[in-house]
This record gives structure tokens, C-alpha cells and sequence, in this order.
């Protein structure tokens, strides 16, 4: 029983590390801009495709895939905001929102025109080395994928809170008006945090694409799987995205080992109702961007 418990919390750990960089992604947007990013679930899912195709198309391996898709999908991130979000600044928060599940939609028929047909697998020689440890067994791949995920997202907080571009865009998201009166391009910061919102999903969903199948429909997945994250951690919080993230895959793990994994959607839903009744912000819930 303890070595079952033990692996349903491997697996938790492991699962809830690419939540915890899909979510601080999100956040960031949601943060900034003050945009509800319904296209951000397709980042990760394009992202994927990115990492297959680079690895097993061009033939580059599969960690220069991830890291050429990083700044590939900063820039479309960059592309995305400057046509579908910043003509529509200052026009009401609906309009944006809109126009983001059109890029999303759109993203979703790029992707089924590129990569037709079946679901893609991203093979790496890491899926076949198996560790066990305690009764407890893990491919190397999910060891790196921990690894991977928990090191961007350490980058991302150290950039937060000691480079300058961070500080600005912490700046940008406390108090924009503000932050202007300093010196602060908000403008540039809007387009900077889109792009580092789709970078940071490009790679969750890179990452994970060796665990799982890379489809179109993953995209619309991870943006529920984001929304979740950042209900349960709170809008707006970075540590409550990162706490969250790993909340919920373990939640997900033990729901999916002990009760029925084919009920763990609906039992999420069931716990964030519950959450959101007991605490309408969330766990670590703030109105700024940490």
C-alpha cells in the first residue's frame, strides 16, 4: 500500500510540474494585460507539434527541439498580440476575450492542416530507461520532464524578481499607470508578456509530448487544466499557480490510483465548486501579480 501511495505521488509530482509552467504562463498574461487568454491552452498544444517537428521531422533531437521551440513560440505569442490583441486595447474586456478564442480556433485548424490525420508521438530514447526506487518506478524521461519543467519555472520567478524587464513587468502588472510615470513601456511589457506566456506553454506542452499523444485537441485540455490551476492557486499569484499546479496533479494522480481515473475531470470540477464556495480567490488568491 505505502509503495502504491508513493508512486501515485511520483506520478503527482511529475504531472503537476507541467501544470505548475502551463499555469505561471497564464498568470503572467492574466496578469499584465488583463486578459483572459482562451488561446493559451493552444500555445501548449503548439508548442508540441513545434518539439515534433523539430525533433522528428528535421531530425534535431529532442532537446534542441524544446529549446528552438521556446523562443519560436515566444514569437508567436509576439504575432498574436500584435494582430489579434493590441488593436483592440482600450475597447472593453469582451472584445479581446473574443478575439483570443478566435486565435485559438484558428491555431486548432493550422495545426489539423500541418499535421493531418493521427495523433503525433515524440520519441525519446528516455522513455525506454526505468528507474525504481522504493517500490517506486519512473522513466528517466519523466525524471528530466520533472527536472525541465521545475528549472523554468525557477528561471522565470528569478527573472521576476532580479532583471530589470521582470521588475518592469511586476510594475506593469501592481499599477500600470504607475509604472508609466517611471519610465516603463507598458505597451512593450503587454507584448513581452504574451510572449513569454506562449513560451512558457510552448514548453509545458513540449515537455509533455513524449508522455502523451500531441493532438490538436490537447490545446483545449490544458486551457481547462490552466483555468483549474489558477482558480485553485488564486488570480494573479504566482506562488498560488505553482502551488496549485502541483495540487492538482496530485489530486489528479490519487483520484486517477485509488477511486476511478475515468471521474477525475468530473471530481475536479466538483473540487474547485468547493473551493470557489469556501474561497472565491482561490488558496493564495491576490489581486496582484507576485
Amino acid at each position: 500500500m505505502s509503495s502504491l501511495v508513493l508512486q501515485q505521488f511520483v506520478n503527482g509530482v511529475s504531472l503537476g510540474s507541467i501544470y505548475v509552467l502551463l499555469a505561471v504562463g497564464f498568470t503572467l498574461s492574466l496578469g499584465v494585460l488583463k486578459l483572459l487568454n482562451i488561446a493559451h491552452g493552444h500555445f501548449y498544444m503548439l508548442g508540441a507539434y513545434f518539439v515534433f517537428s523539430f525533433a522528428e521531422l528535421a531530425g534535431l533531437g529532442y532537446w534542441p527541439a524544446v529549446l528552438l521551440t521556446i523562443p519560436s513560440m515566444f514569437g508567436v505569442g509576439a504575432l498574436v498580440h500584435l494582430a489579434g490583441i493590441k488593436p483592440l486595447h482600450g475597447k472593453g474586456y469582451l472584445a479581446p476575450i473574443l478575439s483570443t478564442l478566435a486565435i485559438a480556433f484558428l491555431l486548432e485548424s493550422v495545426a489539423l492542416l500541418a499535421w493531418p490525420g493521427k495523433v503525433r508521438l515524440i520519441n525519446t530514447p528516455y522513455n525506454y530507461v526505468t528507474y525504481s526506487i522504493a517500490g517506486v518506478s519512473f522513466t528517466e524521461q519523466r525524471l528530466l520532464t520533472f527536472v525541465a519543467a521545475v528549472a523554468l519555472t525557477a528561471a522565470l520567478y528569478f527573472f521576476l524578481q532580479r532583471v530589470k524587464i521582470g521588475k518592469a513587468l511586476r510594475a506593469t502588472t501592481q499599477n500600470e499607470d504607475s509604472a508609466e510615470l517611471v519610465g516603463v513601456n507598458t505597451g512593450w511589457m503587454h507584448l513581452f508578456a504574451l510572449g513569454l506566456s506562449a513560451a512558457l506553454a510552448g514548453a509545458a506542452g513540449g515537455l509533455i509530448g513524449p508522455l502523451f499523444a500531441v493532438s490538436p485537441a490537447m490545446g483545449l485540455t490544458a486551457l481547462f487544466k490552466a483555468l483549474v490551476v489558477v482558480l485553485l492557486g488564486g488570480l494573479g499569484s504566482i506562488l498560488g499557480a505553482v502551488l496549485g499546479g502541483f495540487l492538482l496533479g496530485l489530486f489528479e494522480a490519487f483520484f486517477g490510483g485509488f477511486v476511478n481515473a475515468s471521474w477525475t475531470p468530473v471530481a475536479t470540477f466538483v473540487l474547485i465548486i468547493i473551493i470557489l464556495v469556501v474561497r472565491p480567490r482561490g488558496l493564495f488568491g491576490r489581486e496582484e501579480l507576485e
